[in-house]
């Protein structure tokens, strides 16, 4: 296979992402939500939790809310309350899943530049 691929470029530097010590080790299932709930990050909505266990119908609730805990837990994602409805919890981005995001537009990027 040509080795020059800029996907392929993008994948090898994507992997780098799990050595760095500043960010955290994502499984599929984690980054699949993680990705999930970005797209409507990136469309400016806000994301009910409900919503993003929609997310990967393929994947059991249970994991999924396992793995949306566990995103809460590696400090990628927050839960907030609604403002008027504390039965309404929004699934939100930290500032280290934007430098996530940064990072890996950035080798998105660099994978392109050759």
């Amino acid at each position: 296979m040509k080795k020059d691929l800029p996907y392929l470029r993008f994948l090898n530097l994507a992997k780098a992402l799990e050595d760095m010590p500043k960010f955290p080790a994502l499984d599929a299932v984690e980054t699949g939500l993680l990705n999930a709930c970005s797209i409507s990050w990136y469309e400016g909505r806000k994301l009910a939790t409900m919503e993003a266990l929609e997310a990967m119908p393929e994947i059991s609730q249970r994991t999924k809310h396992s793995r949306l805990k566990q995103l809460t837990e590696k400090g990628m994602v927050k839960v907030e309350s609604d403002d008027y409805d504390a039965r309404i919890k929004y699934v939100v981005p930290t500032p280290l899943a934007q430098k996530y995001y940064e990072t890996l537009g950035k080798y998105l990027a660099k994978s392109q530049a050759v």
